[in-house]
């Protein structure tokens, strides 16, 4: 293994122990249930149960990519034939392994592994999570640089999933509940630093912001 892999995996092993959920577990449904869907992430989901129902058009990717990178980066997957994204979607839908699904995914041009991600969690609920920086900061880790261009090692989402299901399971919630509750979770945070009400928050953690290891 080449020492830049191998550099890559240790730091994402070393995240994985890092994460740590910032607020109580028991608050996971409140949290999700306060999360407001707007148009562009039901127009997303949507997609994702056409592609899980065998349409693997590229139709079905616009409205995933802007519901996760707005106009930034929505082009670049053009770069890509009809029958390349059809077959990566497919590929994605089929596989059994959260690493093989990701991996034919970043396979096409303007695809990353956040994008990817979004891709998923959208096909596949009930499997996924969505690589996020609210997510990253509602486990004690961030700030991060996720967007349509963001380079991130596979493994990392990988041990980022891997904690979210352990998590979900253990809860006994959705795992797209999951979700949504660190994004509310850190939005309220956000909202509360610029002297906005939110109740029910609580002191601040003073580990809330640690950085991932290079």
């Amino acid at each position: 293994m080449a020492r830049g892999a191998s550099g890559r995996s240790r730091a994402a092993r070393d995240a994985a122990l890092s994460l740590d959920l910032q607020f109580p577990a028991s608050e996971i449904p409140r949290l999700a249930g306060a999360y407001r869907l707007d148009a562009r992430e039901r127009a997303a989901f949507a997609a994702g149960a056409r592609i899980r129902a065998g349409d693997f058009s590229r139709d079905q990717l616009a409205p995933i990519l802007t519901w996760k990178v707005n106009d930034r980066g929505r082009s670049r997957p053009s770069r890509n034939s009809d029958e390349e994204v059809a077959d990566a979607l497919r590929t994605a839908l089929l596989a059994t392994t959260p690493r093989a699904a990701v991996a034919v995914l970043v396979g096409l041009s303007g695809v990353a592994v956040p994008v990817a991600s979004a891709i998923l969690a959208t096909i596949r609920p009930e499997h996924y999570s969505v690589l996020d920086p609210r997510g990253f900061r509602a486990l004690g880790c961030g700030p991060l640089d996720i967007g349509a261009r963001a380079s991130m090692p596979l493994d990392l989402y990988l041990a980022y999933l891997g904690y979210c299901r352990d998590l979900a399971c253990a809860n006994r919630v959705p795992l797209h509940d999951l979700d949504r509750a660190f994004w509310q979770w850190s939005k309220a945070r956000d909202d509360a630093a610029t002297g906005l009400f939110v109740p029910g928050l609580g002191p601040r953690r003073p580990d809330a912001a640690r950085p991932i290891p290079a």
